[in-house]
């Protein structure tokens, strides 16, 4: 072989040398973008408390501003909210960069839903405000899983409900602890508690991620009573005591605060 043709093959070779490299490189940069994406894309559901978390020092501390379309303009003492005496001994937080504090902007989740049940027709949205780690798709997802179960208040025959996305009889807001606050004055919620007020029913992240001690066992049904609850005083229903030792906690009683002699419910029509 000449020295040309030698001179020629190890150019080649070097070349091809070259390429495989820059492909590889191209390869590792890929894959680590695609396990990046994939550990912080997953955001809050029914059953499990989500990757990606607002870092509570980027939250703002001064009051949260809340306009005309955060506050109905006849906020109302509703004498049967839970927000009443102090909630029983409070289980260790497991969000530990949920914001106490919010903007107070609120994000709308989309679409329809289908009418539930028979009677009188209310209309709800959900609404997740900006800095609580939910999507308010998810969110939705959990709210109209509980309103549409048969064990819910469509089974009583007295209301029909279906999520909308604007002009609702019921704005349902998941909201951090210090707007939810300022929702449900002068009802006192103290950071913990949800309410009912006007046509708002704000259900605190707090407890939201929490849950409450009658449902240590499941969030998944606590999130059920909770929702339950609230949206059982938009309806026109207050509290109730429990009915007996061993008996189910009715839907109406503060569970949240506990559950006396009852056992723990989440359901109007179980």
């Amino acid at each position: 072989m000449s020295g040309a043709h030698r001179r020629a093959r190890t150019d080649a070779r070097r070349r091809t040398s070259r390429a495989l490299t820059g492909a590889a490189a191209t390869a590792l940069v890929t894959v680590a973008a695609v396990v990046w994406t994939d550990q912080t894309t997953t955001r809050g559901d029914d059953t499990a408390v989500p990757v990606l978390e607002v870092n509570a020092a980027q939250a703002p501390r001064s009051s949260p501003g809340l306009g005309p379309e955060t506050r109905p303009p006849d906020v109302r003492t509703d004498p049967t909210s839970q927000a009443r005496t102090a909630p029983a001994a409070l289980p260790t937080p497991l969000v530990a960069r949920l914001p106490e504090v919010g903007s107070g902007e609120f994000l709308v989740a989309a679409g329809l839903g289908p009418v539930t049940g028979a009677g009188v027709l209310m209309t709800y949205t959900v609404e997740v405000e900006r800095e609580v780690p939910v999507e308010q798709d998810a969110a939705a997802r959990v709210v109209d899983r509980v309103l549409t179960d048969p064990r819910g208040w469509t089974a009583t025959g007295a209301h029909a409900l279906a999520r909308v996305e604007t002009s609702s009889d019921i704005r349902v807001l998941l909201a951090t602890p210090e707007t939810t606050d300022a929702l449900c004055a002068p009802l006192d919620t103290g950071g913990r508690l949800s309410c009912r007020n006007g046509d708002l029913v704000v259900l605190n992240a707090w407890r939201w991620f929490n849950g409450a001690p009658a449902y240590a066992d499941s969030l998944r049904d606590y999130r059920s009573y909770l929702i339950s609850h609230e949206v059982g005083h938009a309806l026109g229903n207050s509290h109730v005591a429990c009915p007996g030792p061993g008996r189910p906690a009715p839907v109406m009683m503060q569970q949240t605060k506990g559950l006396g002699d009852c056992v723990a419910n989440p359901w109007p029509t179980p």
